[in-house]
């Protein structure tokens, strides 16, 4: 592995997404699309055919090391707000969460998950993956934080709020006074792997920040079903790397 020293500044070129809603799953406005057939650009979202495109398979042999940011992590707890989108549950924010990158704040607007992971390390899937979605509210340009999760372990405070927020019906919206700190759903040590992609659903907007972490976070056999019990074939296909660099924090 080559081990260097990069400047913030010059880690990525991201391409600014103006519109807020980017930063969702899915634009129900636009054609349908599922995961039994995973060529969207077929349907009308022809960015899903970039060159710059997510997940990836993470190959830690080819990975170049380096001195990357530390996240400031400026994360409240919220009221759980969760919605059923016929894809995946998504925990929509109160709006005071937010992340410092590279000396630049993103709001974290909202996370949702996929069984098994969309990333994979090695040619190894994870049971589980949480994407944090954030967002810049002045440039649009977004950053989103995967974070790999497997069973055997305890059952998890933060992830059963989540769970216990699922609405099981498509559509459905459920509002609870349960808190959730998703601060504490995050592994303990934050270094990652890093490199420049794109939404892993459509429209398949590229120019994303992809922040992995390396950590893979464990929960409880029987929290982990009931992930997978209401989606566990959601995710997209991997990707190809092609000349990207993926960076690996030292």
């Amino acid at each position: 592995m080559r081990k260097i020293l990069l400047c913030g500044a010059a880690l990525l070129a991201l391409a600014a997404c103006s519109r807020d809603e980017e930063v969702q799953i899915s634009d129900s406005t636009q054609a349908h699309w599922d995961y039994e057939n995973p060529n969207w650009h077929n349907q009308g979202y022809s960015e899903c055919a970039g060159l710059v495109q997510s997940p990836i398979d993470i190959v830690t042999t080819a990975t170049t090391k380096a001195t990357l940011p530390a996240i400031t992590f400026n994360y409240s707890s919220f009221p759980v707000k969760a919605v059923n989108n016929g894809h995946t549950v998504q925990v929509n924010t109160d709006g005071n969460s937010s992340i410092t990158y590279n000396g630049v704040a993103y709001k974290l607007k909202q996370f949702h998950y996929h069984g098994h992971s969309e990333h994979s390390v090695d040619g190894q899937f994870s049971p589980l993956e949480v994407h944090f979605v954030h967002q810049n509210e002045t440039t649009g340009a977004i950053v989103i934080l995967g974070l790999l999760i497997k069973g055997g372990g305890a059952d998890n405070a933060q992830f059963a709020q989540y769970i216990n927020s699922f609405p099981s019906v498509k559509n459905q919206e459920v509002t609870t006074t349960n808190t959730i700190d998703p601060l504490a759903m995050l592994p303990s040590n934050k270094k990652y792997y890093n490199y420049t992609g794109s939404l892993t659903t459509p429209p398949c907007s590229q120019g994303m920040n992809w922040i992995v972490f390396k950590d893979v976070v464990t929960i409880s056999d029987a929290q982990l079903k009931k992930f997978t019990d209401l989606y566990n074939h959601n995710y997209r296909p991997i990707q190809k790397t092609g000349s990207r660099t993926v960076f690996e924090s030292l």
